[in-house]
């Protein structure tokens, strides 16, 4: 049986990422309401994507896939890591120019 897990795991890997991005793009200030259940959803929708996708990236690795489709998923992970810990870093670093 051939299954095409790269393709999956992209396409999983951009829901993810629109998710996120949607999720941070209509979030106000103090959220209310309906707004609240819309944000959770969303992200909880983002994290879950991002972690089919890693587990249907290592599929196709182990299944041995050709493409570049399979290697997506972690890199945009990591990317993603990489942009959020720049952020907490630059949030530490202007809470020390209070002091």
């Amino acid at each position: 049986m051939n299954k095409k897990y790269s393709k999956w795991s992209a396409l999983l890997i951009v829901i993810c990422t629109l998710t996120l991005i949607v999720t941070y793009a209509i979030a106000p200030d103090q959220p209310k309401g309906v707004m609240v259940i819309l944000l959770k959803g969303l992200f909880f929708t983002s994290i879950l994507s991002g972690i089919l996708s890693l587990i249907l990236s290592y599929l196709s690795f182990k299944n041995k896939e050709g493409g570049f489709l399979k290697k997506v998923a972690p890199i945009i992970i990591i990317c993603i890591l990489v942009i959020f810990t720049l952020s907490v870093i630059g949030i530490i670093v202007s809470i020390g120019d209070l002091f």
